[in-house]
């Protein structure tokens, strides 16, 4: 009887030691759960936004044009401290490339550093203008894809776009654009613990994928014409405010 009371006993320590076992383990994922809708920040797809900044009229062959700008967002809506990784740049210089051919179709390149030289963004498009003509507006589809990778917590954001635009020049030295179309988000987070010495990662890892509606105006100025220009634009992505892209280009 006393062997059956101590035998009763020592299963019953075992199991509060199981017990405070699971419990722990259970504590660390489950503040990792509750913290992935955190870590999710809506800034990151605001930068990786692509835009050439120009019209949608066929540029023609005249040669390379070589710009620089950047892109201005709003501030970030989630200031966490524990992981500051999450934070999305407000403000990203770019640099610029975009060349016609002797068709109706343009291509360009768009590249920029992020996270002091850690992380880069790496976008392209491919440009058709279906019609053109003397004093009347072009009308172009464009085809576009803007990477984000190499930064600590976030390996791939992929935004995939197409976009019908019309673009009217006038008093010969502006050019007004509009562009409506739709994008889709490729997110793929795989967060970093901060306070641990060796970097490993928080645990879980997260795939999202968003598709939505954005439209864009673009305003060009050929401040000495035909060889440097300066455009702004203001891209429009629902339900996210607006962002604005500038560049100034030359043509080499």
């Amino acid at each position: 009887m006393i062997e059956e009371t101590h035998l009763h006993g020592e299963v019953l320590v075992i199991r509060k030691i199981l017990t405070g076992a699971l419990a722990l383990v259970a504590l660390p994922l489950a503040a990792a759960a509750l913290d992935r809708p955190a870590y999710y920040d809506e800034g990151w797809l605001k930068i990786n936004q692509y835009s050439p900044v120009e019209g949608f009229e066929s540029h023609g062959s005249y040669g390379w044009h070589l710009g620089v700008g950047a892109i201005q967002t709003a501030g970030a809506q989630d200031k966490a401290e524990n992981l500051p990784s999450r934070t999305a740049p407000t403000q990203v210089p770019r640099l610029f490339l975009t060349h016609g051919t002797p068709w109706p179709l343009d291509f360009g390149v768009s590249f920029a550093r992020l996270d002091e030289g850690k992380g880069r963004q790496l976008g392209g498009h491919l440009q058709w203008t279906l019609f053109e003509g003397f004093q009347k507006p072009a009308l172009a589809i464009r085809v576009s894809r803007m990477q984000t990778d190499g930064l600590s917590g976030l390996e791939l954001l992929q935004t995939d776009s197409a976009m019908l635009g019309l673009s009217y020049g006038f008093l010969r030295y502006f050019n007004f654009a509009f562009g409506i179309g739709q994008q889709r988000h490729r997110l793929d987070i795989r967060p970093v613990d901060e306070n641990n010495a060796f970097g490993l990662s928080a645990g879980w890892r997260e795939q999202i994928e968003k598709t939505e509606s954005v439209w864009t105006l673009c305003l060009k100025t050929h401040l000495f014409t035909p060889f440097a220009s300066l455009g702004i634009e203001r891209v429009y992505t629902h339900p996210r405010q607006a962002l604005t892209i500038v560049k100034l280009s030359y043509m080499l």
